[in-house]
C-alpha cells in the first residue's frame, strides 16, 4: 500500500510581517537611505494598505533590529544597525554550531594582524593620541590586573578602529567579545604586564611610523604570545566556547565603548 504523507497548510503571513517586509526591502535597496524620516503613522499606514495598529508593530519589529529609531519630533528614521546588534546574532551563531577557543584564536590571528596593518596606514592624529594615553595608563597599572585587561582591551579596540574598515570591525567584535574571558585569565594568572607594555608600544611605533609590514608582524607575535598564555593558563582550547565561558565571569570583562 502507498504510504499518503500529510502535508500541513503553508502560514499566510500577517499584515504586520508584510508590512514590516516591505518597509525592510525599502530599506535594505536603498530607497531610504539611514538618516531618513518615515512618514507619520497614519500616511504611512495609507500606503501600505493596512491599518495603524499594524503600522506600529512593523515598526517595533524593524526599531528591534536596529533598521529604524525614533528621530526628532518622534518620527521614525532608517538607521544603520549598531555593531552589538550584528554581534550578538553572531555570537549565537558561534554557541550554537559549538565553535571551540581555537577557532576563534586561528581567527582572531587573522584579523588582528590585518587591523594594525591598515592602521599603519590609516590611522588619524585623534587615534594616536588616544593609544599614546592608553600606553600611559597601561605602564601606570602593570600590577592592577583588572585595570589592565580593559587597558588590554582598549589597545586592540583602538587599533582596529584606526584600520578604518567597517567590515573588520563587524567581523572582529564577537570573536573577540568571546575572548575577553581569556584576556582576564592570562593576566590575572601569569601576569605579564611588562610584556604586554612591551608589545603594544612596538606595534603602536610600527603603526606611528606607518610601517605596515612591521606592525602586522609584531601583532601576529603578540597573538602568538596570547596563545601561549592560555596553554600555559590551562585553558581548554579544544572545548566549544559555551562550555569554557561557564567557567568565567565574561560580564566582568566587558569592553567600554569608544
Amino acid at each position: 500500500m502507498v504510504k499518503i504523507n500529510q502535508i500541513t497548510s503553508l502560514k499566510r503571513p500577517t499584515a504586520y510581517q508584510m508590512a514590516e517586509e516591505a518597509l525592510r526591502e525599502k530599506i535594505m535597496d536603498g530607497t531610504l537611505l539611514p538618516g531618513d524620516l518615515l512618514p507619520v503613522e497614519h500616511d504611512l499606514a495609507e500606503q501600505l494598505g493596512v491599518t495603524r495598529p499594524t503600522v506600529r508593530e512593523a515598526l517595533r519589529k524593524l526599531e528591534s533590529s536596529g533598521l529604524v529609531v525614533r528621530g526628532p519630533r518622534k518620527r521614525m528614521m532608517v538607521s544603520a544597525p549598531c555593531t552589538s546588534i550584528s554581534s550578538t546574532a553572531m555570537q549565537q551563531a558561534i554557541v550554537l554550531h559549538d565553535v571551540t577557543y581555537q577557532e576563534l584564536y586561528e581567527l582572531n590571528l587573522a584579523l588582528e594582524p590585518v587591523a594594525a596593518e591598515l592602521a599603519a596606514k590609516r590611522i588619524s592624529g585623534e587615534l594616536i593620541e588616544k593609544i599614546e594615553d592608553n600606553l600611559e595608563r597601561t605602564i601606570a597599572s602593570i600590577d592592577d590586573t583588572e585595570h589592565l585587561v580593559q587597558l588590554d582591551i582598549e589597545f586592540h579596540d583602538l587599533v582596529a578602529l584606526a584600520a578604518n574598515n567597517h567590515a573588520l570591525l563587524l567581523a572582529r567584535e564577537p570573536v573577540s567579545d568571546f575572548l575577553l574571558p581569556a584576556y582576564g585569565v592570562v593576566v590575572e594568572q601569569l601576569e605579564p604586564g611588562k610584556r604586554l607594555f612591551e608589545a603594544h608600544k612596538a606595534i603602536f611605533e610600527a603603526i606611528k611610523q606607518g610601517d605596515a609590514v612591521l606592525a602586522r608582524e609584531w601583532m601576529h607575535k603578540h597573538i602568538c604570545d596570547f596563545l601561549r598564555g592560555c596553554k600555559m593558563s590551562g585553558l581548554s582550547l579544544d572545548k566549544p566556547v559555551r562550555k569554557v565561558n561557564m567557567k568565567m565571569d565574561i560580564a566582568k570583562f566587558e569592553r567600554d565603548l569608544i
